[in-house]
Parts: structure tokens; sequence; C-alpha cells
């Protein structure tokens, strides 16, 4: 008999490692902080638990797991948790395979919501002028950030998540702000990192953008870092300043409506 019950996150760690063990390539920065304020739910089977589902705050379907002996029960259980949980939609990767199989099998709809990155070339098309300092942002910084256009974070409390862990790298010339990147540490026992980047729109269309990511992967790639990245489907300049800096993505973020 299978059921479901609410759990925390924590519990879930040894059914988590081998879900993202079992993908073909790294986690996506943005599902991990969806997944950090979700409802998290194990599936058991008489007693034991044999899987897990995560929701997010929004009530996106983001996880989905089961273990392969269970394989062949995937529909009738996924079926399950979207109508007891009264689930409409899930953003999924295309190179979650279980997860979007089922969501193929349910879907009524289904759009790009953002394109992964995950392979890149060695080449760092844009070296570091000695003009341009780098440093990590500090409390201190906050607000002049918070004057800055909200491209630059989603809301006050994930800047202050951000600058307090030392994930944001300040861009300057002559003392002047041109743009921040971000150097996140996707899972804390890989060494794989997410990155991005912010440009002050006084300084936009000048090759900032391409030199902060640059910048960031050169950084990555010296201290044996795996850089990756991501951005939404609709943002067309960060796409393509990252396919600029041999970023490379063959695979997607995909939003299904049930």
């Amino acid at each position: 008999m299978i059921e479901f019950k609410a759990v925390s996150l924590a519990s879930l760690l040894n059914l988590r490692n081998q879900y993202l063990d079992s993908l073909r390539y790294p986690q996506e920065l943005h599902c991990e902080w969806l997944v950090a304020k979700g409802g998290c739910f194990c599936i058991e089977q008489d007693g034991r638990v044999v899987g897990y589902f995560i929701r997010s705050e929004e009530g996106d379907l983001i996880e989905f797991y089961l273990p392969d002996k269970l394989f062949s029960r995937k529909e009738e259980i996924f079926g399950r948790v979207l109508e007891e949980f009264q689930i409409k939609s899930a953003f999924c990767k295309s190179f979650d395979d279980l997860f979007m199989a089922c969501c193929h099998a349910f879907g009524q709809s289904s759009k790009i919501g953002g394109y992964l990155f995950r392979f890149f070339t060695e080449e760092i098309v844009m070296s570091l002028p000695e003009e341009v300092t780098v440093r990590k942002a500090k409390e201190i910084d906050i607000p002049l950030l918070l004057t800055h256009d909200s491209d630059l974070y989603e809301s006050p409390e994930e800047l202050n998540y951000t600058v307090s862990h030392r994930m944001i790298l300040m861009y300057e010339k002559d003392g002047v702000l041109l743009g921040c990147g971000y150097l996140i540490r996707v899972l804390p026992d890989k060494e794989i990192f997410d990155v991005g980047m912010w440009v002050n729109p006084a300084f936009r269309r000048q090759g900032y953008a391409t030199l902060i990511i640059s910048h960031l992967k050169e950084t990555c790639l010296k201290a044996g870092y795996t850089p990756i990245a991501g951005c939404a489907a609709d943002n067309i300049a960060s796409r393509r300043t990252l396919e600029k800096c041999g970023f490379m993505t063959k695979h997607c973020a995909i939003v299904f409506e049930f």
C-alpha cells in the first residue's frame, strides 16, 4: 500500500543524495533554492519509505523520486500525488528522466522556463583589465546594492543571504560599481558552482557582462571547480553572454501544466 507523509527536508537526506546522484548532469541552483523553501513528502510502501516528492511554496511539483523497483508503478503513484495534493504544475529539468516521463504522461501543456548550461569550452574570452578591481561584497555594501534595480536580487532577504555568505563579487572601476558576479556552490559536498552576473544599468552594453562571466569561469577553472549556469527563457541577453563566454546548453527547465 502506498501512502504519503509530510516530512522535513533533513529526513530525506539519503534519498535526495540518491536522486541527485542519479541525475546525468549537476543540479540546478534555482531548484535547490525552491527545495529549501518547499514542502517535503515521503512516499511509503507498507510502512517503508521508498521515495519522495517536493513541491514549492507556490505549489509547483519540483522533485519526484522513486527507486528502480517501483518504476512500473510510476504513473499510478505520480497520478495520486497530483490528485491528492491538487498539484497543477511542475518545474522539471529536461535531464531528470523519471520526472520528465511522468510529467509528459499527465501534462496538458508545457513550455520552456529556462535554459541550463552544463557544458563549456576552456577558452577565456576576456581577461580582467588592471583598472577593474574585484572584491567580495560585505554587509556594509547592502544599502548601496538595494538602491539598484531588482535584477540584482529577488528579495532583500535573498540579497542579505548571498552577501552574508560571501557569494557576491563586486566589480569596480575608480571606486564605482560596474556590476556584480554570483559564485554560488550548488551543493555543499560538491565543487560545482553556479555563475551569474548583474551589470549596473549605467554601464550596460559596454562588455562588462562578458567580462564578469569570463572572470567567474576563469576563477572556477583555476580552483578546479566546475562552473554551471542557467537563465530564464526570456532573458535573451544573459543567454547570449553565456554562449559568448563558451557555455553551451543542451538542456532546459520545462514548466508543465496538468
